[in-house]
């Protein structure tokens, strides 16, 4: 049904970076997402009023809340898809993340008055009422929220939109804690016994923990998290496999929001080529990552001297002594610069932000241990950091 209705109402659907593609599989979430809920939230409703059990009414007010996280959705990508403006100069996009921390912050709300009235009804314990047409319309709601929870899947993985993978999350557990009343209705209505309360407790726990991993998922992105280290790779190899390219660093992409993403790396090219044939490098690198991953680069051209005998045999000792500060470090921009007794030596270093040492201690220990193998040498270094695996050695 939902294939049908992307190919019938989302023109160009395979296209989902473009943002009114993007925004059309929102607007689709949200509208089949109001009108699902509405009619779950009417029939849950009465059902709650007929068997007088808490548990039911409460799902029915958590799904009448979800008919309005679907509101919510759709203006959030409504508003995510405006273009670029002399005050937002990298779009709206990230308005989107803004709308799925609003729905998880929605999903714990109602866990917590879905808790407050549990507990309620546990200290004041009320006699309810089971038929098989409050099972039928049960069972029927937890088929619509797990129909729901597929789509929204789909979709979220389709157009990588953490609004609707909330939404799809949100679904899930609508559909898990229907199946908890269900079940909790069956028992009391086979045993007699009166859990009505407890069940409603247990459910409303799983909503907020699970509104709270939702929170975690939206938060990320709005700080500005790491990016996919699988992603990083495969740029990386891209630009490495570049003619003339001798190495990459310094990697970063910025995410102003779904398919607005921005980088700036650095590559390393022979430090007697002309500055015209870097440019042609560097703009064709350019050219390439936004026609096949749609990000805008900025490239910073560093110089490495090449078949020189010095910056060789500096370059193996940095190897070694950095080799023993684990397998994750690693040294870039190398110039050695000066004449005579004063000759400098510059490089970074970079190393896994979880490393243990302080970037003092480091320092330090690279240019103990340089001395040792040569100490005329004066090194000047920047620590830098990167995501990765910790240092497997300590400092000695």
């Amino acid at each position: 049904m939902m294939h049908f209705l992307v190919r019938r109402f989302i023109p160009g659907y395979e296209d989902t970076e473009d943002p009114s593609v993007r925004f059309a599989y929102g607007r689709l979430s949200g509208i089949v997402g109001i009108v699902l809920n509405l009619c779950l939230f009417a029939g849950k409703f009465i059902c709650g009023l007929l068997s007088g059990a808490i548990s039911i009414i409460a799902d029915a007010f958590n799904n009448l809340s979800d008919a309005g996280s679907s509101i919510i959705t759709l203006v959030g990508f409504r508003m995510a898809g405006q273009k670029a403006d002399k005050n937002h100069p990298y779009g709206h996009g990230r308005i989107e993340y803004i709308t799925g921390l609003i729905v998880s912050i929605v999903i714990i709300v109602v866990g917590i008055e879905l808790a407050r009235d549990s507990i309620s009804k546990i200290l004041h314990p009320e006699e309810t009422f089971f038929t098989p047409l409050i099972a039928l319309i049960l069972l029927a709601s937890i088929g619509v929220k797990l129909y729901m929870y597929l789509y929204n899947h789909s979709f979220a993985g389709s157009i990588h939109s953490v609004a609707l993978s909330s939404t799809a999350t949100d679904s899930r557990n609508d559909a898990i804690t229907t199946a908890i009343v269900l079940l909790s209705q069956i028992f009391t209505a086979v045993t007699g016994i009166l859990i009505d309360g407890w069940t409603g407790l247990a459910v409303a726990i799983f909503i907020i923990w699970s509104g709270i991993g939702s929170c975690k998922d939206t938060i990320s992105p709005l700080i500005g998290q790491e990016p996919d280290p699988e992603l990083v790779r495969t740029l990386e190899q891209v630009v490495e496999n570049t003619p003339d390219v001798l190495g990459v660093h310094d990697l970063l992409i910025h995410d102003y929001g779904p398919g607005n993403r921005m980088m700036s790396l650095h590559i390393e090219v022979r430090s007697d080529m002309s500055l015209l044939k870097a440019h042609e490098i560097a703009d064709a690198i350019e050219t390439r990552m936004w026609r096949e991953y749609s990000i805008h680069t900025v490239i910073h051209v560093d110089p490495r001297a090449v078949n020189d005998p010095e910056t060789d045999a500096v370059s193996i000792e940095l190897n070694r002594i950095l080799k023993d500060l684990g397998s994750d470090c690693s040294f870039h921009d190398l110039r050695i610069v000066g004449g005579g007794g004063k000759r400098k030596i510059l490089f970074d270093v970079s190393l896994p932000y979880d490393d243990r040492h302080t970037d003092d201690e480091i320092r330090e220990y690279i240019r103990r241990r340089f001395a040792e193998y040569n100490p005329s040498y004066r090194l000047i270094l920047t620590v830098d950091h990167h995501a990765g695996k910790p240092a497997e050695k300590g400092i000695s």
